[in-house]
């Protein structure tokens, strides 16, 4: 088998208790005496010059199971990069072809830059030890670790990571979870995510913006999307390899009070200080829909009717990018505004139909909710005309019930007059001089 990384390939050098030729053929017996351990050595070669900058072995250790993973290199020939490449090629070799169970790696307890790449890698702090008085600290990883690191993890492994991520950081004061999870009417599938809010001592607020490698802890990554939400909070939502989502949030105690009563789809999970009173049981009220005014209704209908027009304008003039910014950010959004208003009205006003109404299909009559679907258009871009003129005929039907249902006032003349004007665009030949 032929290992190589981006700048070197490995070529086997020597072994203990195996010929080199029979390497691939492992993986090796796992009961065997303790004198015939395994060690399998390979020599690191750059591509460029063919010269042998180090080696990186295997060694087998009493317990049958764990072998060791052994370095010795050039340090000005392999970078920290290269390094990560090396050590990644050996623990896959290991697991995919050599089928070994369990690695282990022993490295000085202040190089830092070699500690972040195991971590990075998956590995897992097993100990800290001294020997002839320089201290050490032992990463391991597992076969089993490796195989779930594709696995999703279970909720209640995510949960405890997060909390023992917590308990170990003296900085952090507070845990909180919040979002989906505790919401007991929202969908239940793999899809939903991890929600927590993590509150810091103001002096070191930053540090866990400044240095992301507490990260790779929680798993191996796919991306990572930074956002930064005022002065006092940040928001790291982590995406990774085995389908797992982690938003962690992270707030200044200056904060602590606003960013808590804000929120009542929340549950305090460690209060270190045992500052925050008991709190309501998490609910989803701070999320219900909330009932219009009748200046809000009408003004909400005066922009349909007003993006309708602006569409018909962009499509007559071929402007293909603000004919879709227009239609489904602003013209659709309202319409949906206004389909979230019908189902409020059937529950009373409570009823939280998630971020950007995405329940809509729960509450919705089937054949609304179909009529809703028409309205986003198809690969077709003239079928957005079609659109335009079913939007009216639909939007009057459903502004209507909710005026007479809420007494308000609504002037439908209006729609039917915008409905007409849209006819007269959509029948002009291009480049008409007169508006006939």
């Amino acid at each position: 088998m032929y290992l190589h990384t981006s700048h070197c390939h490995l070529v086997k050098n020597k072994s203990q208790n195996l010929l080199v030729d029979e390497w691939d053929q492992l993986p090796y017996p796992l009961i065997q005496p303790e004198d015939n351990l395994l060690y399998l050595e390979w020599s690191i070669i750059l591509d460029e010059t063919e010269k042998q900058v180090g080696t990186i072995a295997l060694k087998q250790l009493p317990d049958m199971v764990t072998f060791e993973m052994i370095y010795h290199v050039d340090r000005e020939e392999i970078g920290l990069d290269l390094m990560e490449e090396l050590l990644k090629l050996q623990i896959d070799y290991s697991f995919n072809s050599l089928k070994i169970q369990r690695l282990m790696i022993q490295v000085r307890a202040i190089n830092f830059d070699m500690i972040r790449i195991l971590r990075r890698l998956g590995m897992r702090l097993e100990e800290k030890t001294m020997i002839h008085d320089c201290a050490l600290v032992i990463y391991t990883l597992t076969n089993y670790q490796q195989l779930t690191m594709m696995k999703m993890r279970s909720s209640s492994l995510v949960h405890s990571q997060v909390l023992q991520f917590v308990k170990n950081e003296e900085e952090i004061r507070i845990l909180m979870q919040t979002g989906l999870r505790l919401n007991r009417n929202a969908p239940i599938d793999l899809m939903r995510d991890y929600h927590y809010r993590l509150f810091v001592n103001e002096e070191t607020f930053l540090d866990y913006l400044n240095c992301t490698d507490w990260m790779h802890q929680f798993g191996d990554i796919v991306i990572v999307k930074k956002t930064i939400l005022s002065k006092s909070a940040y928001l790291f939502q982590i995406q990774f390899q085995d389908g797992v989502r982690l938003d962690l949030e992270f707030i200044s105690l200056v904060n602590l009070w606003g960013a808590v009563y804000e929120e009542t789809l929340c549950r305090v999970i460690l209060d270190k200080d045992g500052l925050l009173p008991p709190l309501d049981d998490p609910n989803d009220s701070a999320h219900y829909l909330q009932c219009p005014t009748e200046e809000e209704f009408n003004q909400l209908l005066n922009d349909i009717w007003w993006y309708q027009i602006e569409v018909a304008k962009a499509m007559y003039r071929d402007e293909v990018t603000l004919v879709s910014s227009i239609y489904e950010e602003m013209l659709l959004e309202r319409v949906t505004t206004l389909l979230s208003w019908k189902i409020g009205l059937k529950y009373e006003w409570k009823i939280d139909l998630g971020r950007k109404k995405r329940w809509l299909k729960r509450y919705l009559p089937e054949s609304i909710y179909n009529d809703y679907l028409h309205l986003y258009p198809n690969k077709c871009y003239n079928s957005i005309w079609d659109r335009l003129f079913f939007m009216g005929s639909f939007i009057q039907k459903i502004a209507i019930e909710i005026a007479q249902t809420l007494g308000y006032d609504y002037d439908q003349s209006q729609g039917e007059i915008v409905t007409k004007f849209l006819h007269r665009i959509n029948s002009l030949p291009d480049n008409a001089t007169e508006f006939n």
